[in-house]
């Protein structure tokens, strides 16, 4: 991945705690991450991402969370759209901890582990040819999916 993408993903991550450098922050800046990778893969493009970086830092910081639109993004789920507003809580103190979003209604009736595989990664090109073609959506999709099992663990 090209060092300019993987920048600009970081800041289009970041949560507005870790842009503030105010308090610290924790692992709940990992929530709202999430949050943003899955309107990634929502939309195909980060929130803000037509802005430079410093104009997203701001926009973050002052605008009302990135979201999805109740009425325009009718082709998602209700549950999922409640998990991604879960996740994009500016305060971080109101935002769950992993283990309770795990209990949220996407995450509990989520598909298992090998309809994953079978669906999704069987018949993907090895790792490394698909990282040499990779634009910063791929790597987006690859974190999401770690992510996702790593807080199965």
């Amino acid at each position: 991945m090209h060092w300019k993408c993987e920048i600009q993903l970081i800041k289009r991550m970041m949560a507005p705690e870790v842009m503030q450098q105010l308090h610290g922050y924790d692992f709940k800046a990992d929530i709202w991450s999430l949050g943003i990778t899955a309107l990634e893969l929502a939309h195909g493009h980060a929130p803000f991402s037509k802005h430079p970086p410093m104009k997203v830092l701001l926009m973050t910081l002052q605008n009302a969370p990135p979201g999805l639109d109740y009425e325009r993004d009718k082709r998602f789920s209700k549950s999922f759209k409640e998990m991604v507003a879960t996740c994009l809580v500016k305060d971080p103190k109101k935002r769950p901890a992993s283990e309770k979003l795990l209990k949220h209604h996407f995450f509990k009736h989520a598909r298992s582990y090998d309809y994953l595989v079978h669906t999704i990664l069987d018949g993907l090109s090895p790792l490394g040819e698909r990282l040499l073609k990779a634009s910063c959506l791929p790597f987006l999709f690859i974190y999401f999916i770690c992510y996702l099992f790593k807080m199965g663990d």
